[in-house]
């Protein structure tokens, strides 16, 4: 499976009035590292989603293992729609959230999953959430595997371990990208719409899916995914689709003007 020009694969996306789009941040609009995550998003490409945002006459959402919390100060000033702890905990842009209610089964789980984490590896990075914590490391970490089996084991089956490239995500069970984008595409503005999902890891994958399954389709990055067609190499190819996007469809509009 070869790459896919980001200028071919704007042409393929759906017109504005028919394109619903969902991203990942991170690998997908940032890089997969600490001092990525550090640098965030630069001002002009927060600019850019704010204008594809009112292109898309606010069918964009941002869907994430990040919380809402961690994802609204990347965007300042937007306020984007988002399905967060892998699309467990949903919120739209007009302030309605909706976020799973806790039960004590799921509070004890993730206390003892931090609790064996943090006293088997202590160089791991365990990062609490509002009903769910992840445990961050750099890509490649070679206990990265070990780390998601302790937590599966401490689960009790009361909540889901999902592993990625950079972070182990320990969510409500049920919780995954496809059901986020699922929940949004019954709403407007993104209903009727054709979805299009966004990601790099294998957490993007139940999103791939559901998009495939509501009459759209995935773009992975960088890694080969199967039932995916369309690839891009980095995050930086993504903007590059971004950009041309907006440009094609502005363009478009000032022929039409003429």
């Amino acid at each position: 499976m070869s790459f896919t020009d980001p200028l071919d694969l704007a042409a393929r996306l759906p017109a504005p009035d028919r394109l619903a789009l969902f991203l990942d941040i991170d690998g997908t609009l940032i890089g997969p590292t600490y001092a990525d995550r550090e640098r965030g998003i630069a001002a002009d490409r927060i600019a850019l989603i704010g204008r594809l945002y009112d292109l898309l006459n606010g069918a964009l959402a941002i869907v994430s293992g990040r919380s809402v919390e961690t994802v609204d100060p990347m965007f300042v000033p937007l306020t984007l729609p988002v399905a967060a702890l892998q699309g467990a905990d949903r919120r739209f842009a007009d302030g309605r959230r909706f976020t799973p209610v806790q039960t004590p089964e799921e509070r004890k789980a993730l206390d003892e999953i931090a609790k064996v984490v943090v006293e088997t590896y202590p160089t791991m990075d365990v990062q609490w959430k509002i009903g769910a914590l992840a445990i961050v490391y750099n890509e490649g970490e070679p206990l990265a595997a070990e780390v998601a089996a302790l937590a599966e084991r401490h689960s009790g089956g009361h909540v889901a371990v999902i592993p990625g490239r950079v972070s182990i995500d320990v969510v409500p069970q049920g919780a995954n990208k496809g059901s986020g984008i699922a929940f949004l595409m019954e709403h407007k503005p993104f209903a009727g719409r054709v979805p299009v999902h966004v990601g790099d890891d294998t957490p993007d994958e139940p999103g791939f899916t559901k998009s495939r399954d509501l009459g759209g389709f995935g773009i992975t990055i960088g890694r080969k995914v199967a039932g995916v067609d369309s690839r891009l190499p980095d995050h930086e190819a993504t903007w590059e689709m971004l950009a041309a996007y907006e440009a094609r469809w502005l363009d478009d509009e000032r022929a039409a003007a003429q």
